[in-house]
């Protein structure tokens, strides 16, 4: 197994990883947009301010991890990186593949002196991604959803 950025030649093959990713989490038709998350695979792999690795098996990307850098509300010195998705293939998810990504993200994010890396993950599942995190030294903390379409009924 190899961790790349994506890039160019691998965005179509990553677009397919983003529907096994969809289909866990079960978003909708209705809210999966195909062309917004294209956009979001361009912008992570041209800004620095955001990332997007590929986990390869031989040419095919088999998982991916995503996130972005943000600044301390206090003081724009302070930067934390956040992990927004992370996600492998049922047929290759093990300890092993997950650390492998979450070393790339940790690496990239260094470069910036971030002072903490936080992780999230809404819409898979909450309990087995909170211990993977805490398996790869994550501590908990507070990061909650409210659902806003019901409120707007």
């Amino acid at each position: 197994m190899i961790i790349k950025a994506v890039d160019s030649t691998n965005i179509d093959a990553t677009m397919v990883l983003c529907e096994y990713y969809r289909e866990e989490a079960d978003i909708s038709d209705d809210d999966y947009d195909h062309n917004s998350v294209l956009e979001t695979i361009k912008t992570r792999s041209i800004h620095p301010e955001y990332c997007w690795f590929n986990l390869y098996e031989g040419q095919r990307p088999v998982g991916f991890i995503s996130g972005c850098l943000t600044q301390a509300p206090w003081n724009n010195k302070i930067l934390y990186a956040h992990i927004e998705l992370v996600f492998v293939l049922e047929s290759h998810r093990n300890l092993d593949n997950f650390k492998m990504l979450i070393d790339a993200f940790t690496k990239w994010a260094e470069q910036f002196k971030v002072v903490d890396i936080t992780a999230g993950d809404i819409g898979i599942n909450v309990d087995r991604t909170r211990k993977l995190y805490e398996y790869l030294g994550f501590t908990q903390g507070l990061w909650m959803t409210k659902e806003m379409i019901n409120e707007r009924s």
